[in-house]
């Protein structure tokens, strides 16, 4: 029983490392079978593999198959898993083969994705040079824009004070064609009634055969000095004839005639002087039609005379005043920053479109005026429309600028809308007009128009500041109606203060400073603009530039 208990065991261990342990891979002869079809027959498969001898000795080949199997069921076993086997294998074999070529196919892809890389990346490098080329372009270009742009604002100042000349020249020339006109009515006037109230005798001399032109006075005196000389001559010949007639019938006749025709005579008082009359004199005849004169004639009218400030703008045939004035419906465009005053008549006519808005100083109403024009010649005015668009009137706080002044602005801007010629608001040179000035310049101002409506004002009286004998008066008046955020003439006065002190050789440096303590806007002014100064020339001093102080 041992011996079959020990046989049994044995070969059920042999069983069990036959299904455990992995045996060589087979040849197969043939391929194999589906899976359906190896339950039903048994697979013709020939192994080769290694046996040894009971003594030991190992054959190279038998010709019989070693079976290891204890029945038939494992014989079948051990083929279908061998069978399993070689079928996961040759479908691993084909993916791999498959895996294969894909990674073939990747790393192809793969080198051709790295070379377009590399050359985008030359591509990249490349631009970037470039940017870096248009860049330094760039750099040049803005510091040439910024000088253009310093030059042209030197150009359109300068433009601007000429503007304000010719403004100035246009209006002096046509207060003297005016006034010239005046007086040549007024000369014709006094010509005609002179001629009117004048009678003069015209003669015909008979033996004339030309004809003098002279004046009417000078002929009337030498015929009455002729008619007088010969008056007296007449009665000095008759009272000489007279006295010599009485003379001889008083004589008496006492022997012969002695012809004393031989010896001179001896004049005496007692002799008359006899002489020829004297001849009419002739009278000169005139060249004067004189049938013309003594009509009093109408005075004429004078017409005034219409000028345009620039050649651009010839002055239309009608347009002179508010009834000539057609809204429409056309809203025109607005550009607060362009003068107006550079536009043609067809073009401010559009403003004169839109609603009437009330203009309020506090609770005072200044005037009313089209919204459109102030939209176009304020820009405080033009924001705050914009921002309040169903707004009715626009309100001004009370106290920040003179009434008339203001209402002298808003009438100018009303003209604009109609008037054919273009003009600014009158400027009085004159020293005693500056308050009045320096009011119009503030309105302007406060109300937010541009600096270049009241540019004439602003030269003349910068002109003024700088000026070798400045008064304090007018620069305490400067002061007290100064807009700091917004006013040349201002600043005009703190750049010249500040110009003087720099100099050393100011003659009046103690007023100036007196002036700077009363006014606290002019000191912090001026106190900017020191500091502006010492940090430009900290600046020349770093590049080496030397400063210049004139």
């Amino acid at each position: 029983m041992s011996g079959a208990s020990s046989a049994s065991s044995f070969w059920a261990q042999k069983s069990r490392e036959v299904k455990t342990s992995v045996s060589p891979r087979p040849i197969v002869a043939e391929p194999p079978k589906p899976n359906g079809a190896a339950g039903h027959a048994k697979p013709r498969i020939v192994l080769k593999g290694r046996t040894r001898m009971t003594n030991g000795a190992s054959g190279t080949s038998t010709p019989k198959k070693p079976n290891w199997a204890d029945s038939d069921d494992d014989d079948d076993f051990i083929t279908s898993f061998s069978t399993k086997k070689d079928s996961r294998l040759a479908t691993l074999e084909g993916e791999m083969v498959t895996q294969n070529a894909r990674v073939e196919s990747l790393e192809a892809t793969v080198s051709t994705k790295d070379a377009r890389i590399a050359q985008l990346e030359d591509m990249v490098e490349e631009k970037n040079h470039r940017i870096g080329a248009l860049e330094g372009v760039v750099d040049v270009k803005d510091a040439a824009i910024e000088e253009l742009k310093a030059g042209s604002r030197a150009q359109f100042l300068y433009v601007q004070e000429l503007v304000a000349e010719v403004d100035e020249k246009s209006r002096r020339i046509e207060h003297l064609e005016t006034e010239l006109d005046n007086k040549g009515a007024r000369i014709r006037e006094l010509e005609e009634g002179s001629e009117s109230e004048t009678q003069v005798s015209v003669g015909m001399a008979p033996d004339s055969d030309t004809s003098v032109g002279v004046n009417v006075d000078k002929v009337v005196q030498i015929e009455e000095a002729t008619v007088q000389e010969a008056t007296v001559q007449e009665a000095t010949v008759q009272k000489a004839t007279v006295q010599e007639a009485t003379v001889q019938e008083a004589t008496p006749a006492a022997g012969p005639a002695i012809n004393d025709s031989k010896f001179p005579k001896m004049w005496s008082p007692n002799m008359s002087k006899k002489a020829a009359p004297v001849e009419k004199p002739k009278v000169l005849k005139m060249a004067l039609d004189m049938s013309k004169f003594g009509k009093k004639k109408p005075a004429p009218t004078l017409k005034k005379r219409e000028y345009s400030v620039h050649k651009n703008f010839p002055a239309p045939a009608r347009g002179q005043s508010t009834k000539h004035r057609a809204k429409t419906d056309v809203i025109p465009k607005f550009q607060p920053d362009k003068d107006i005053r550079h536009m043609s008549h067809a073009e401010r006519v559009l403003y004169a479109n839109g609603p009437a808005i009330a203009i309020m100083l506090g609770t005072t109403k200044l005037a009313t005026l089209p919204k459109f024009v102030l939209m176009q010649c304020s820009a405080k005015a033009y924001q705050y429309f914009t921002d309040h668009p169903d707004a009715t009137s626009i309100t001004y706080p009370a106290g920040s600028m003179d009434a008339d002044s203001a209402k002298a602005h808003l009438q100018w801007m009303d003209e604009m809308t109609y008037q054919g010629r273009v003009y600014s608001i009158t400027l009085n040179g004159d020293e005693k007009f500056d308050t009045k000035n320096l009011k119009i310049c503030q309105a302007a101002r406060v109300m937010g128009l541009n600096n270049t409506y009241v540019g004439h004002f602003t030269k003349v009286l910068c002109d003024r500041v700088r000026s070798a004998n400045p008064s304090m008066s007018f620069f305490a008046l400067i002061c007290e109606l100064a807009q700091p955020a917004n006013d040349p003439i201002f600043d005009c006065l703190a750049n010249n203060i500040i110009n003087q002190q720099l100099s050393k050789n100011s003659k009046n440096a103690e007023d100036l400073e007196k002036l700077a303590e009363k006014y606290p806007l002019l000191k912090e002014k001026m106190a900017k603009i020191g500091q502006r100064v010492k940090d430009s020339r900290a600046g020349d001093q770093r590049r080496g530039t030397p400063t210049i102080i004139i």
